[in-house]
């Protein structure tokens, strides 16, 4: 039935809800679909400068690494802290009954569990989309510095434990995106 199709649909206009809480307009705020998409950019260029990673799947990661948010929304971080453990599980569960394409559901399961360096660089490239978007809303006077702060040293926690630190300072710097140390 294609039904992960229709649930990628959905995502173009679920919002991001870290951007809401800290005053982003909603017509302005980054969907769940956009970030996904740069998500997915970012994993391109990324990847294919790292020798030994399959670029495609690192790519195809990325564009269904939030496709749960379909069925759950954009949960705030103090909510997914609190109940981590329940809300992975039902959140795989759900994503496991209702999409009827099995490549997908195991992509999405494979990512979620992190059992890849692939899925491994998604999640830091989804991190980057984060840094990039949150640049952008701090230069228009948005108060997303603690989202910029925190995502940046998850961002350095994953580019060392990947070795590959010295790509994604260059990256961040060519795309003139400032991560504090």
């Amino acid at each position: 039935m294609c039904n992960s199709i229709l649930k990628a649909k959905t995502l173009l206009n679920v919002v991001r809800t870290g951007w809401l809480l800290r005053g982003v307009p909603i017509p302005l705020a980054e969907t769940v679909a956009e970030h996904s998409f740069l998500t997915a950019h970012v994993c391109l260029e990324l990847s294919s400068k790292i020798k030994g990673v399959d670029v495609s799947k690192a790519v195809l990661y990325s564009l269904i690494h939030d496709l749960g948010e379909a069925f759950t929304g954009d949960l705030v971080k103090p909510i997914m802290k609190k109940y981590a453990e329940s809300i992975d599980q039902l959140v795989l569960d759900i994503v496991s009954e209702n999409i009827d394409n099995p490549l997908i559901v195991e992509l999405y399961r494979r990512f979620y569990l992190q059992t890849d360096v692939e899925a491994k660089l998604a999640k830091l490239c989804n991190y980057i989309a984060t840094v990039i978007i949150g640049a952008e809303y701090k230069s228009l006077g948005y108060g997303v510095d603690d989202i910029i702060g925190n995502t940046c040293g998850k961002i350095k926690e994953i580019s060392i434990v990947l070795g590959i630190e010295k790509e994604v300072k260059h990256l961040l710097s060519e795309l003139q995106v400032n991560c504090p140390s």
